[in-house]
């Protein structure tokens, strides 16, 4: 096995574990939801949820970042040496 055939068993097996975790958590909270519980935590604060894809900085963007952050803070040099 190569290391990548073993990195792609590794996601599938998280994969897994995520869907199998969160149909064990929607069982348990449906099953709660018939007993004798008053006020039910939302469920979408239960479950794994999937993170957010960030956007990518452009070029530009990540330039116009750095002018603000030395504006904002300086260079750093002063003081050193």
């Amino acid at each position: 096995m190569t290391p990548h055939e073993l990195n792609l068993h590794i996601i599938a097996h998280n994969e897994r574990s995520t869907s199998e975790y969160n149909e064990n958590r929607i069982s348990s909270y449906l099953t709660a939801y018939w007993g004798r519980v008053k006020r039910m935590p939302e469920l979408k604060k239960l479950l794994i949820q999937e993170p957010k894809a960030k956007k990518k900085q452009t070029d530009s963007e990540m330039l116009s970042m750095i002018k603000r952050l030395h504006a904002k803070f300086g260079s750093g040099e002063e003081g050193q040496g």
